[in-house]
Formats: structure tokens, sequence, C-alpha cells
């Protein structure tokens, strides 16, 4: 087993914590943290919808939803209601690039946890009913959440404009016609690849003795077969060859601009300065866009933009929600013209510094938690193999300068290389 212990940079307070490799390849990571007696215990899996196959879109979301359908050991339903008779809570997400499932247990269940979760990455279980049942359940989220919401199709939209024949290529809901012809032989397949030792973070954060706790973790997750990790990333981006705009008629009340550049991959310099100046441009009813656009001139009722980071791209996201009577044509050229003013470096020191304050005392909150800082410390182990970020990270926000800003702006703020989409209301509606 190989044992390794983190502290916070001298001088910095910080989260301690300690890395082990057990001998099938499972990194387990322990925090401790006795101010309540309580455990979460976080479960990431380096898979997400970006490794799955061209004809098996949604894998990764539906075999999330699978993994709560029972164990070896486990009968289906008897995840969530033994769960609740300990006293813990557990969810889990999908992302493009991981799957993560976390149990927040009383102290005293940290066992029965541990237990629970690696009876579920030890052999495969899922059987022909349980497949169908969480099929319905996932094609009934997609009619929910993207077919019959209001603008709920952008997210489907962007992603093969943005990367046409890639594996970002689709959103993480997958296709219908992909997941209803999903057989127990293709999802064993996409289990065996993926959910091994070797392809996982498991993190324990809160009241732990971390020798027994290791002990534990030995006990249930070390004699689980290492099997052969099956992760790839076999991402190759292709630049947009000019601007692509798409009118989209929908069952809106308003018409809504949703834009979207490509940029360089989270934890890239490029990450963090337009993590900093999208805040700028849209966090508080002080902020840029705000300030204009709802404000002043009371074109939109709502306004944004926002950095959403990949392991392998990323991507700059705005919206606006337009006023009635107003013309897409007039608020598209005020958003130009605020993009432009950064590039003409209007940013100012006052602006960056209230949004540094800003990060600085949301870093702090996020640490606050246990499954806040389980969640942090898997995440920066299963991409970049080092948990240590979570005391350092900061610092890439902290060194930002105006001049980053502007230069960063100016190469990557290029409409020659965005997607529009213009929503408006299909005919009838008012």
């Amino acid at each position: 087993m190989n044992n390794k212990r983190f502290d916070p940079p001298a001088g910095r307070k910080g989260i301690e914590f300690s890395k082990h490799i057990l001998a099938n390849g499972l990194r387990v990571i322990l925090c401790k943290d006795d101010n309540i007696p309580s455990v979460a215990i976080n479960l990431c899996y380096h898979v997400g919808s970006k490794n799955e196959d061209t004809d098996k879109r949604g894998y990764a979301h539906l075999f999330e939803h699978l993994m709560f359908e029972g164990s070896q050991n486990m009968e289906p339903g008897e995840y969530d209601s033994l769960s609740l008779m300990a006293g813990c809570e557990n969810n889990a997400y999908t992302t493009e690039d991981k799957t993560n499932y976390y149990i927040l247990a009383p102290a005293n269940q940290l066992e029965f946890g541990l237990w629970i979760e690696s009876d579920r990455m030890l052999e495969f279980s899922v059987t022909e009913e349980s497949l169908e049942v969480q099929k319905g359940v996932v094609i009934e989220e997609k009619k929910q959440v993207f077919d019959n919401r209001p603008y709920g199709s952008v997210s489907l939209e962007f992603p093969p404009l943005l990367y046409p024949n890639s594996c970002y290529g689709w959103d993480t809901i997958g296709d219908v016609g992909d997941i209803k012809k999903a057989t127990i032989k293709d999802i064993k397949e996409f289990y065996e690849k993926y959910y091994v030792p070797g392809n996982a973070v498991l993190t324990i954060a809160g009241d732990i003795d971390e020798d027994k706790t290791l002990r534990l973790a030995e006990k249930y997750f070390g004699s689980i077969p290492p099997g052969t990790n099956g992760h790839k990333a076999r991402f190759k981006d292709v630049p947009l060859a000019g601007e692509i705009k798409k009118d989209i008629f929908d069952e809106v009340q308003l018409p809504g601009i949703f834009g979207a550049y490509k940029l360089p991959k989270e934890h890239s310099k490029e990450f963090y300065i337009f993590d900093i100046l999208t805040d700028i441009l849209s966090t508080g009813d002080s902020s840029r866009l705000y300030n204009e656009l709802v404000y002043n001139k009371q074109l939109v009722s709502d306004v944004g933009c926002w950095v959403e980071g990949r392991e392998l791209s990323g991507i700059l996201y705005y919206y606006a929600i337009l006023m009635p009577g107003v013309e897409i044509e007039t608020v598209s050229a005020e958003i130009d013209r605020i993009f432009d003013e950064v590039k003409e470096g209007k940013i100012t020191e006052r602006e960056l510094q209230k949004i540094k304050n800003r990060v600085e005392t949301r870093d702090t909150f996020r640490q606050q938690t246990n499954l806040t800082k389980a969640d942090m410390l898997s995440h920066y182990e299963i991409f970049y193999g080092d948990a240590g970020l979570i005391n350092t990270n900061i610092d890439n926000y902290m060194s930002v300068t105006l001049a980053d800003l502007k230069e960063a702006a100016i190469k990557y703020i290029d409409n020659s290389r965005r997607v529009v989409l213009n929503y408006l209301p299909s005919a009838g509606i008012k």
C-alpha cells in the first residue's frame, strides 16, 4: 500500500489529508474533521458521457441510475431503504467527465457506508427488470427537463454544434434511441470497463480515526479485483469554421439568446481568467451585463454568463431573456458591445478585486462541510492526480491580472468562432 500525508502550504490554513493507494489501484483519501459527528463518503469514477460510444449515448447517466437498483447483496430498492434506516443521505451526479456518488452518514455508520458502497463496485448485478425500469426513468427525465421546459433543449443543441464528431458532441442525458436499445450485455461491458478500482477515487471526510478508517477501506474495497482500466481520453477538437447561428422555434413566451465560445480546458490559466471575467460581467446586480441590460436599458428580464470547465475543453456560455417587444438584434449588439469593452481593457481594478474577494469567500465556504471537501478532493485527484489543489487552487484565481483579462478576451471571444441559438416563440404563442 502506498501512503502519503499532505498538509497545507507553510503559513496557510487549509485542509489536511492523507492519500493511500490499495493494491488493486483504488486511491483512498482520508480527511479528518471532528467538528460534527458525521462522515462523507465520496466515490468518484473517471467516466462520463465523453467516454461513451457514438451509438451508446447516455450510458454513463443511465448507469448512475442503475447503481441504486441494488447490488450483489441487496435487492432493488434496498440501497435507499437501508441507507435511510442508518440515518444516511445519498445521491449521485454524472458529467461529461465523471460519475460521482456520495453518502453522508453519522460517524458511527462509517462501516455501513463503506460496505454498502463497496458492494456496488464488487460485482455486476443489474437485472433485466431493473434495466427496463431505469430506461423509463431516464427517458421521462429527458422529457421533463429538456423536452417540455422552456429553453430546455439548449443543452441538447449546443454540443453537436460546438464539438462536431467529438466525444463532447452530446449531452449527458444521451439519446433516447440509444438508451432504448441498451442491453444487459452492453451495460455489463460498460461496468466492467469503467467501474473498477483503478478508475476511481474514494474520499472519506469527517469524524474519523484515520488508521481505523483505512483498515475498513482495505477490508471492504481491497479484495475487489482491479479489472482493466478502460478510461480513454479520445478528444480531438475541431475549430469552428465560422460563426454558427440557429433560430429555434419553441414553446416559449419571450425570445431568448444563448451563446457559447470554446475555451481551453479546466485547470488551464485561461479557465481561471474566464471564470473571474464571467463573474465580473454577470455576478450580482451591479455586474456589467445585469446593470446595463436589466436596470439601465430594461431590454431583458434576465441575463448572465459563466464558464463550464471540462477535463479536455471549456466553454463560456451567455444568455439573455428578452423583454416583450425587444428585438434580438438589439440585445445581441449590446452583449457584443460589453464583451468588446473587455477586449479594450475597460475592466477596472476595483471590479477585479471585488470578484477575487468573492472567490476567496466561496473557496472558504466550500471547505466548511465534509460533503464539499470530499467532492473537491476526489475531483482534483481523479483528473489531476493532485488532491492538494484543494489548498492551492485559489492561487490560480488570485494571480489573474487586468492584462490577462484583456489578452484572453481578445484571443477567445471571437465571434467567428462562436455558436448562437436564438429561441423564438412558436406560432400561436403570445
